[in-house]
């Protein structure tokens, strides 16, 4: 992974078999006593880790729009609810029919599915409501995001994820590598640029609450969360599909001029 230029992810595979192997080693039947990661250090093999900070400027969020309404189904309605919630790509993909209610307009990610191991609402705005009552539904599972009849979710995105790259270049001429996540920290910053309490910001994309709030504050701020990203579809309709300039040039006439 290094050698073809992805260090990060280096990073995130090394941390992974250093799970592995202690879980091997804790089982005390696989006849392994030490590790193979205990002496590599990953800022001498791979680099240091450097926080990734990509995140869509506004032409390429018009350009992601078109990409992915261009884009069939499964892979074109996930992209858009990934971009107008925040949430992480697994959460979405593997999402059920069983966690919505489309008629209180809130989707509830059980917490064997959150990083955090707690139950997490996601209030739905009417964009996202239009793209869950577009999707298709199967008799053999309730799975959103599938190409299995419902039974599983989808795997793969490698694929889907050059066919959007493509898209989106063919429309912007040059497009700076960015990989899904980078999608949830365009929303999060979007966020930040809105009336929006950082506190709210945060449980948006499903992040805890900071410090005591996790003990002594239970509210859930399902109104504040949804007032939130309700703000945000706005604000990502207004870059995507900019309404057309409503300002036209009058001459000078030396008299004051109705405007209807």
């Amino acid at each position: 992974m290094k050698d073809r230029g992805a260090p990060y992810q280096a990073h995130n595979l090394l941390t992974l078999a250093r799970r592995l192997f202690s879980w091997v080693i804790d089982q005390h039947v696989y006849g392994l006593e030490t590790s193979p990661c205990d002496r590599l250090k990953p800022k001498a093999i791979i680099g240091p880790k450097a926080a990734r900070t990509r995140i869509f400027t506004d032409r390429e969020w018009r350009a992601f729009w078109n990409a992915t309404g261009a884009t069939p189904y499964p892979y074109g309605p996930l992209f858009r609810v990934l971009a107008l919630t925040g949430q992480r790509r697994s959460e979405v993909a593997e999402a059920r029919w069983r966690e919505f209610d489309l008629a209180a307009k809130l989707w509830t990610i059980p917490p064997q599915r959150m990083k955090s191991a707690a139950a997490h609402v996601v209030p739905l705005t009417a964009p996202v409501v239009a793209i869950l009552e577009s999707l298709p539904r199967f008799d053999g599972g309730d799975y959103l995001c599938t190409s299995t009849g419902g039974a599983k979710p989808i795997r793969g995105f490698n694929r889907a994820k050059h066919a959007l790259d493509a898209k989106m270049l063919a429309e912007l001429g040059e497009l700076a590598p960015f990989v899904i996540h980078d999608i949830r920290r365009s929303v999060r910053t979007g966020l930040s640029a809105l009336p929006v309490p950082d506190l709210i910001r945060e449980l948006v994309i499903g992040h805890t609450k900071p410090g005591l709030h996790k003990i002594y504050d239970q509210h859930a701020y399902i109104d504040e969360k949804r007032h939130a990203l309700e703000l945000w579809a706005a604000r990502l309709q207004s870059i995507v599909a900019p309404p057309p300039g409503n300002v036209i040039a009058m001459a000078k006439t030396g008299r004051s001029a109705d405007v209807r």
